[in-house]
């Protein structure tokens, strides 16, 4: 039964539609933190200000290349269709220190990605000192992205929020499953719709003073029972000088997905099934994932994970990021046995692919004939 539900999750399309999923929208359907790499090459609509004296309102640049680093260890939601949701990724008091996240971004910019995502398995604001960690990013030439429910008291937070995104964040999605209370929150469990719109008002504010500059796209995670509720939100976008985009959302908020006990038990018959790579075959893939390939997923104490689409979880852990070179990171990522039996469908493999997979197995061979 786990099974079913495991690969329903991974690849059910949306009902009602005739929408080829992405790898994108699987890395969406397991949570708020992924970001699509273009709003408008994955959206059913996409709606951007149009007026010349309008903000500027682009995509990420790059979008399939980035880090994902989160600076806590938590969310104040319970998604059903998201693994922190249903505590398969269980909320700690985890927080990386500033010079540790500076060490962290000083590796990523050396092995040349553009962007850095500070959301994972997070909701990124209820760190109120997040401000304090973008000056980094800028400083080491990246684009900083953020993805945010925006589900929180603006009283206590939306000071926090202006100053982190005045200090150069570049992109931020909000994700929403609703207009109304009563639908937004069967799928985001715990989360309050006039909040999200009080807060979105109080940062369009800012946007069209100038005051930030970030680019703030509205994400409307879209299934059957919610489609007739996009409407309003993308009135409201208008009328706020904000981007829109809907996405065909994944999973079931109805079938929430597993728990830690369950995740566990499923991992666990899912490594015990799979062979064991062979480490000295020498065979270059056809075909490789852009979760391994393109992006790091990086937890609040620094261990770099598998991908971005599974928990955090102690078999899934690669080791400590800055104590890995980009290339067993690579390699070790690649020969995961998880790896094997994944769902996830992979992407063409391309020569700078096989260019990265010969250099690294040539300097591991040299280190292990020293």
């Amino acid at each position: 039964m786990l099974f079913r539900r495991m690969r329903t999750w991974l690849r059910t399309k949306a009902q009602g539609t005739e929408f080829e999923p992405t790898l994108e929208h699987y890395a969406i359907s397991v949570g708020e933190r992924a970001l699509p790499s273009s709003p408008r090459s994955v959206a059913i609509d996409a709606v951007a200000p149009s007026e010349p004296s309008d903000p500027i309102i682009r995509s990420p640049s790059n979008g399939t290349l980035h880090v994902d680093i989160d600076i806590i260890d938590k969310c104040n939601l319970r998604c059903p269709t998201c693994f922190r949701g249903t505590a398969a990724q269980k909320n700690t008091s985890a927080v990386m220190a500033v010079p540790k996240f500076r060490e962290i971004v000083k590796k990523v910019a050396a092995e040349g990605y553009p962007n850095v995502t500070l959301i994972n398995w997070t909701e990124p604001f209820l760190c109120k000192t997040l401000d304090q960690y973008i000056p980094t990013i800028k400083e080491y030439g990246m684009d900083c992205w953020l993805s945010s429910n925006l589900s929180l008291p603006p009283k206590q937070y939306a000071d926090s929020m202006v100053r982190t995104l005045a200090a150069g964040v570049d992109i931020l999605f909000v994700s929403v499953s609703g207009f109304a209370q009563e639908t937004y929150q069967i799928n985001h469990v715990g989360g309050r719709s006039d909040w999200i719109k009080e807060n979105v008002e109080i940062l369009s504010r800012e946007l069209r003073a100038g005051r930030i500059k970030t680019s703030i796209w509205i994400r409307y995670l879209e299934w059957p029972y919610n489609a007739h509720e996009k409407a309003p939100w993308i009135e409201l976008c208008k009328r706020l000088k904000i981007g829109f985009i809907a996405i065909p959302a994944y999973g079931d908020p109805k079938t929430p997905l597993p728990n830690a006990a369950e995740f566990g038990k499923y991992l666990e018959g899912k490594l015990f099934a799979t062979a064991k790579i062979d480490l000295t075959d020498e065979n270059i893939p056809k075909k490789i994932c852009t979760l391994i390939a393109d992006r790091v997923a990086i937890d609040a104490k620094g261990d770099a994970y598998l991908c971005c689409a599974f928990p955090n979880e102690s078999r899934l852990r690669i080791g400590h990021y800055t104590e890995l070179s980009e290339d067993e990171l690579l390699l070790r990522r690649l020969e995961h046995d998880f790896c094997k039996t994944c769902a996830i469908p992979p992407r063409d493999i391309t020569d700078k692919d096989i260019a990265r997979i010969k250099r690294a197995r040539e300097r591991r061979a040299s280190q292990t004939t020293l």
